[in-house]
């Protein structure tokens, strides 16, 4: 009986001692190889393979909980001896990894990489692809047969600390895009190989909140530039913010329209604030949907210019406000958009010899969309896209705007109401002199009221505008006024013979103004908005019907 206890003693004992010596002679085992361990674990991946990876210093302690790791000053970058056909590369560095919780078993039985937590310091990462939109048609680029890419990567707990990134095209090597300072926080965080293969797909993750100082997106063969500042986001509180986004141009004015042959939009957008509420993050990390309870846009500043001495390009057909909707490459739900101090201004550089372009500005606007969707079944149930905005024309006439767009109607019908207020109208000679050497030298706008039917073709509807003392005076060749006898003479006639110099008359009548015009499908839908409503404002002072617009 004595042996038999002894006996098991020294058994239990024998164990006791292995399993404390196995964790030292583990430890032992994984510190002398651990650079080339480690240097595996990340070669071995499509991505990574060819590349050559060194450290500072790297420590490994396993015990039976898992494995921690440590790695200080990690170098990646493209190896002497990969394959030049690769137009994959990257190039990573960070300053320090603590990885806690490595499973073993799902790394060499599962080809998977499950950890307790993460947290990596300074991160800069730099890669060199072909054209973003090549790989997403399905060209893959070409990559080495020596990877193979793990099944599943999984952390409960993820910190990154400062990350910066850098994408370049493999062709021209000029930057496409960049992010600064990126600062995450996750719970919960699995890419699986599925999630690799769909293109809608990120990852799943449980929680996750982060910071971004900067993202820049470089577009149109790097001329212009869209930038992001200050973007923050957080899942418990389901909320974005973007304190200023930007859309820039590389170059001036006419340094870029001049570029083109035809016709081009130089187009700047400044100073705009985004913050979305009740934002479903789960839909975007998993089906790349953009889903929100309200969308909130504020201090936006909108420039465009065009130079109308050059050719117009009549090949392109941009898309009306439906077709907008059934083309975006994101399924988008915002029920709810709200913009507020808003301000757009239009230059353009007319045909003509005139010493300046023409200018037409609107600020102070503010307004909302709803019924902004193009998910499943509420985008088949939602048939209107109501826009409604007021602001002010030119710092004075206020504006008052419904458009009403029919997004399932194959037609595209749309309605525009609304109403512009009391103004000066000479305050509109920056935009009609440069474009038709006439000024208009008196004339005050008392009220306007529209109400138009439209589609994809042509528009009707009525204008009704109260205005008194309209008076034009025709330039000089240099687009002054100086006034001759001919010039005087070419303006009383035009003021007493072809426009109504108030409405109503003296005697009381009120003209109404029938709106027509037939939209020119090489330009965009703000064109073919305010010709409609011009087309009821130049009826109203000129009495043509709409039959006699429609003939011309």
């Amino acid at each position: 009986m004595k042996k038999t206890l002894v006996l098991i003693l020294i058994l239990v004992g024998s164990i006791a001692a292995l399993l404390t010596v196995l964790p030292f002679l583990v430890n032992q085992y994984l510190n002398r190889n651990a650079e080339r361990i480690v240097s595996n674990m990340i070669t071995r991946t499509n991505d990574f393979a060819g590349h050559e990876v060194s450290f500072g210093d790297i420590h490994l302690d396993y015990d039976y909980r898992g494995t921690y790791l440590k790695m200080d000053s990690v170098d990646i970058r493209p190896g002497e001896d990969l394959d030049p056909d690769k137009k994959i590369r990257f190039q990573l560095t960070f300053d320090e990894a603590s990885l806690t919780g490595f499973r073993w078993v799902d790394f060499l039985f599962f080809n998977s990489i499950q950890l307790d937590s993460a947290y990596i310091e300074n991160v800069v990462l730099e890669t060199v692809t072909p054209d973003l939109e090549e790989m997403q048609a399905g060209q893959q680029p070409t990559t080495s047969d020596k990877g193979e890419d793990y099944q599943a990567i999984g952390l409960n707990h993820l910190r990154v600390n400062k990350v910066s990134f850098e994408n370049r095209d493999s062709e021209t090597d000029s930057v496409r895009l960049s992010l600064t300072d990126l600062f995450v926080f996750a719970d919960g965080f699995r890419l699986d190989k599925e999630d690799r293969e769909r293109p809608d797909a990120l990852f799943s993750v449980e929680s996750i909140e982060g910071y971004l100082a900067n993202a820049q997106v470089h577009l149109n063969n790097s001329l212009n530039v869209v930038e992001a500042r200050d973007l923050s986001f957080n899942t418990r509180d389901q909320r974005l913010i973007v304190e200023e986004i930007s859309f820039r141009n590389k170059l001036r004015k006419y340094a870029y329209v001049n570029r083109f042959e035809k016709e081009t939009n130089w187009m700047e957008l400044t100073d705009a604030r985004m913050q979305l509420d009740g934002m479903d993050f789960q839909a975007y990390f998993r089906e790349g949907t953009i889903s929100a309870d309200t969308l909130r846009l504020e201090g936006l500043d909108l420039d465009v210019f065009r130079d109308k001495r050059k050719v117009e390009d009549t090949s392109k057909r941009p898309k009306m406000i439906h077709e907008i909707l059934e083309g975006l490459p994101r399924k988008l739900h915002l029920p709810a958009i709200a913009f507020s101090d808003i301000r757009i201004t239009y230059e353009e550089r007319p045909e003509t010899k005139a010493p300046t372009a023409g200018k037409i500005f609107f600020d102070q606007v503010e307004g909302e969309i709803s019924g902004f969707s193009t998910v499943g079944e509420t985008s088949a149930q939602t048939d209107t896209l109501r826009v409604s905005a007021r602001g002010r024309l030119m710092g004075q006439g206020q504006i008052d705007l419904q458009a009403d767009h029919l997004i399932n109607d194959r037609k595209g019908t749309f309605f525009l109401k609304g109403s512009v207020g009391a103004m000066n109208l000479p305050m509109l000679n920056d935009m009609i002199m440069p474009a038709t050497r006439v000024a208009l030298k008196s004339g005050r706008l008392n009220d306007l009221f529209f109400d138009i039917r439209a589609n994809d073709l042509e528009g009707t509807g009525q204008v009704i505008a109260r205005y008194e003392d309209l008076e034009i005076e025709i330039l000089d060749k240099n687009f002054k006024r100086n006034q001759n006898a001919f010039r005087r003479i070419g303006a009383f006639l035009a003021n007493k013979v072809v426009i109504r110099t108030q409405n109503p008359k003296k005697s009381g009548d009120l003209s109404k103004g029938a709106v027509y015009f037939e939209r020119e499908k090489h330009k965009f839908v703000f064109h073919y908005w305010w010709n409609l409503v011009l087309s009821g404002l130049k009826s109203t002072i000129t009495g043509q019907t709409e039959e006699e617009m429609r003939e011309k």
